[in-house]
Formats: structure tokens, sequence, C-alpha cells
């Protein structure tokens, strides 16, 4: 007789945990090169960005406003929460002429509650993969801007007054006013979007309390103030702790952080230099009003991302900087601030 050669089931079995173990070790170098390939193409987005400020500067000979000055109509009514944003300005610089040239600058971007004006729907509802952040799953479904403008060390809503960094509502800046150096100043960084299920726009009860998202309870916002450099780290610190513990135990969960990114205000395109990257596990804190009203008049706007480690930056020379979790607090202030006169070496983040 002629016997019939094969696998036994022992074998098999030693074969396919082989293969197993084989694919375990081979997932986390693939998620891995994605990432990389995700992080790359996020920092692209920043140097377009980068390209685009500085080609209005060239124009302009200043930097986009933060948010521009519109009226409500044609007549009047002009809402500091509702301008018209940098990103907004600067299409025609990214490529997307056609898109600027459908903004109506006679009129607001936003009419409240999530609704655009009807003048400016288009560019309102617009997605741009280049506002998109590849890392963040949730960027692009409810909000669509990953990139945020930095108003610097300053706490307050003060449209049309100073601020300590280089973007704020119905203000220009130019390149002379940048006296601590384009190489040492943040013109963007990053932030996680919210995933659309907490207590305010996504009506959820429990809320998710994903860290991109942030609280609005009723009470009084901590210190608001033009520097908040100025006042002493355990202040800011136990501060930061009491919006950390408010958004633990707060029903007025923020889900719309990043809403879009033609809107110039603050949480929408614009956030400053209180949290250092991806602390306290939250991404905004308003302490004067409940989850139904905007992200304007906050404290608090953090830089965040999915990036191990830390998050991308543009800074107004228009390199790209990754900047590390474990900056300190100082560190983090002093390159958000343009002209306070700050010595940083880059070994610092």
């Amino acid at each position: 007789m002629r016997s019939r050669r094969g696998f036994t089931l022992i074998e098999l079995l030693v074969v396919i945990a082989i293969i197993a173990v084989l694919i375990a070790l081979l997932l986390p170098a693939v998620q891995a090169a994605r990432e990389a390939a995700r992080r790359s193409q996020c920092v692209n987005n920043l140097k377009q960005i980068g390209l685009g400020l500085h080609n209005y500067l060239s124009s302009n000979e200043s930097f986009p406003m933060g948010g521009s000055k519109t009226a409500c109509g044609t007549g009047g009514c002009y809402w500091n929460w509702s301008t018209t944003s940098a990103q907004a300005c600067m299409l025609s610089y990214l490529e997307q002429a056609p898109l600027y040239n459908s903004i109506n600058f006679a009129w607001n971007m936003e009419n409240g509650g999530g609704s655009s004006q009807p003048p400016n729907g288009t560019v309102y509802n617009t997605i741009l993969n280049l506002f998109l952040c590849p890392s963040d799953g949730n960027a692009g479904k409810a909000n669509t801007n990953s990139y945020m403008a930095s108003k610097g060390t300053s706490t307050w809503n003060n449209a049309g007054n100073d601020v300590t960094g280089l973007f704020n509502e119905w203000v220009s800046y130019k390149l002379s006013d940048i006296t601590d150096g384009t190489s040492n100043t943040v013109a963007y960084s990053e932030a996680l979007v919210g995933d659309g299920k907490g207590s305010s726009r996504g009506g959820i009860n429990p809320p998710s309390r994903y860290r991109g998202n942030g609280v609005m309870a009723t009470g009084t916002n901590p210190t608001m103030i033009y520097d908040i450099s100025t006042q002493p780290a355990s202040t800011i610190q136990s501060q930061i702790q009491a919006c950390a513990t408010n958004f633990q135990t707060s029903t007025n969960i923020v889900d719309y952080r990043g809403w879009r990114w033609s809107v110039g205000i603050e949480g929408f395109s614009m956030f400053n230099h209180v949290q250092t990257p991806n602390e306290a596990g939250f991404n905004y804190c308003r302490s004067d009003c409940s989850a139904g009203c905007n992200m304007d008049n906050g404290w608090s706007y953090g830089a965040s991302s999915n990036h191990s480690g830390g998050v991308n930056a543009l800074f107004a020379d228009g390199s790209v900087k990754f900047i590390k979790n474990s900056i300190s607090r100082l560190t983090w202030m002093q390159i958000g601030t343009k002209g306070n006169g700050e010595v940083v070496s880059a070994d610092a983040y």
C-alpha cells in the first residue's frame, strides 16, 4: 500500500500559531507606518497654511485677522462670535480662489446655533482636506477644522484689542510686531475636534467625555486676562484642575470644537497657550454659560492631537515643529507670545 503524506493536526496548529504571532508582530509596524504617513500629511497641511500666510503677508503687508469684522447683514449688527476666519481670508493663496470668491464679506459666516448666514452657505459648509488632520478620525464628520490660529497667552474675548499672540478678532498684525522673532512665535497648531456626542449639539445623555470635547459650566470664568503668563503658576494649575473636574462632573459637555474653519472665533479656528499640548484630558473650558452658548468667551482652548507624544505647530517663519507634551508651561507660553522679549532655545521643546 502507498501511504499519503500530509500535516498532522499538531503540525497544522503549530503553523497557524506561528502565522498568528507573525501577524501580531507585523500589525504594530503597519499601524506605526500609517501614523507616520498621517503625521507627515498633517505637517504638510500646516506648511501649506504657512505658505498661504506669507503670500497673504506679501500682498497685504500684514497677516490676516483671526476674525474679520463683517456685519450680520448689509446694514450693521456686528457679531464678534461669527466673523470670517484667517483661513477663509487666505483661500485665494491656498489655490482656492473660486471658494474665496464665493464669500460675501457684507455678511457674517454664522447665523447662530450651527447654521450659516444664507449668502455664505457655500464656504461655510465646504470641507477641505487641507484643514483636516488625517490622524483625527472625527475631523470632517460634524466638525471641519483641525488647525487653530494662536491668540498667545490671552484668555479674554476682546475683539478689536491687542492680544499676545498673532491672531485675534478684528485685529491684524505686521511682521514688525513679532519682536520675539518669527522662528520663536507659534502661528498655528492643531487641536482634536469634538466627537459630536456631547450634550451640546450632539444632545447625548450621558455625554461623551472624549478628550476632544470641552466643558461649559455656569459660574465665573477663571482669570480672563491679556497675558495669563503674568499669573502665578500655582494659580494657573489650580484653575486648569478646576476645569478638569468640571469636565468630569458637569452635564454641559461641548462637542463642537473645530466646528467650522471659516468662522473666526476661539475654539472654531483659534486657540491659546494656557494648557500645554494634550494636557488635562479636555479641550476647552468656559465657566459662565450653559452648553447652548457659542465657544467664544472661554478661558482655555488647548492644542491636542492623536500623534504620539505631542502636536505639530506652525511658526511665524513658516517652519513646522513637533512640540512634545512634556514642554514646560513657561516655555509653551513663551513661544505663544509675539513680543514679550523672551529668549527660547529650540532644545527647550
